[in-house]
């Protein structure tokens, strides 16, 4: 794994679309190439209700629409399945004895590895807004260890304002966002260090004068980037060759609005040759983009029939999903051994599932009862 990273080869690229999880070989993969997803089943799933919630060290996480976690090693096999519905429970009875003066919404999620404590974290994080969103209550963070079974609240600081439900980028330790301080308008990087449990501010490029309208985050190589949009719709996309120092960033390419346009962009990796780079544009397309040429290539899927999808890349190594460390049967699945992993991975979603929905039920009998008395 460690060999894997610094080389930066041995990924799976993943693709959650038709008939499930897809693995392709990311290595091999190049510009004008066709894709069947059909052709390579991996984990058949009711895909509409999943959605990716990060990669790390070989493992990738999964959310169906309650919540509810699995972690997978795509390469073994294995994973792990989390109830996630509980947090949320905890999370919106610990903001207010009256639930009814706020409303909750999510603002953002996210896996990574905690190196202080060698476990693997997922995190989901909860804006409260008063009633007609005319104030801002606070936030919060829910994190779930997976090699201790267990979760947690904590309180953002700072009044960050998390703008938008997405991924969080795992770069050097930690997971970041784009956040505001309530009452300003300007867009801020915000990163969680997982070991520390601290979130930190992490400085912008100098955009020369520039006047940003949006910005996505990413990762590119092992670096951290970030796509910058301008008023004229036209992008720069720059790396920080040094985490946290405002003197590292380097602008590596820029985009012009007449040749490619997107409302989200995430950054899967760089092609063989460096000389292009995959993107997934707002969950429904992916594309090559040649940053010396300015051209488009758009990735084409046979056999497609939903718009939306959603890719990430994956490392492939024998790491547990559960954070503990044991030797890991490398030998390949046979075919019955690969149908059952398959029917586990779905059995653990479907029974996560109907348990929130048993607790749903009881919560309301509970308030029933509770009014009543």
């Amino acid at each position: 794994m460690s060999l894997s990273i610094k080389t930066n080869t041995n990924d799976t690229l993943l693709i959650l679309g038709e008939g499930g999880l897809n693995p392709i070989n990311f290595d091999d993969l190049s510009p004008g190439d066709l894709l069947n997803l059909q052709d390579q089943p991996f984990i058949s799933i009711g895909w509409q209700d999943v959605r990716l919630m990060g990669s790390c060290n070989g493992l990738v996480c999964l959310s169906n629409d309650d919540g509810d976690v699995v972690i997978l090693n795509q390469s073994t096999r294995e994973h792990k399945g989390i109830l996630y519905s509980l947090v949320r429970h905890r999370f919106e009875l610990s903001v207010s004895s009256a639930p009814d003066e706020h409303w909750v919404w999510g603002s953002g999620y996210g896996f990574g590895y905690d190196a202080v404590s060698n476990d693997y974290k997922v995190v989901s994080i909860a804006k409260f807004l008063g009633i007609g969103f005319t104030s801002f209550k606070e936030s919060e963070m829910t994190i779930y260890s997976a090699k201790k079974d267990l979760c947690w609240v904590i309180k953002i600081p700072y009044a960050m304002l998390f703008t938008n439900d997405k991924m969080g980028v795992y770069v050097h330790g930690s997971l970041h966002w784009i956040a505001k301080w309530f009452g300003s308008w300007r867009d801020r990087i915000v990163g969680f260090d997982l070991g520390l449990d601290e979130f930190r501010e992490v400085p912008q490029p100098d955009y020369g004068g520039n006047i940003v309208i949006d910005i996505d985050l990413g990762v590119l190589g092992s670096f951290f980037c970030v796509f910058a949009k301008f008023r004229d719709w036209s992008a720069d996309v720059w790396i920080m060759k040094e985490y946290g120092v405002k003197e590292s960033w380097s602008k590596v390419f820029s985009i012009s609005r007449n040749v490619l346009s997107y409302d989200s962009v995430r950054p899967l990796g760089y092609s063989r040759r460096g000389r292009e780079v995959l993107l997934e544009l707002d969950e429904k397309r992916l594309v090559w983009y040649g940053m010396e040429t300015r051209r488009v290539v758009d990735v084409v899927i046979q056999g497609r029939k939903k718009e939306r999808l959603e890719a990430i890349l994956c490392l492939n190594s024998l790491v547990p999903p559960d954070g503990n460390d044991r030797v890991v049967n490398s030998q390949q699945p046979t075919k019955e051994q690969k149908k059952n992993e398959e029917e586990e991975v779905l059995l653990d979603l479907v029974f996560l599932g109907v348990l929130g929905l048993m607790i749903e039920l009881l919560n309301v009998c509970i308030f029933q009862l509770n009014f009543s008395i």
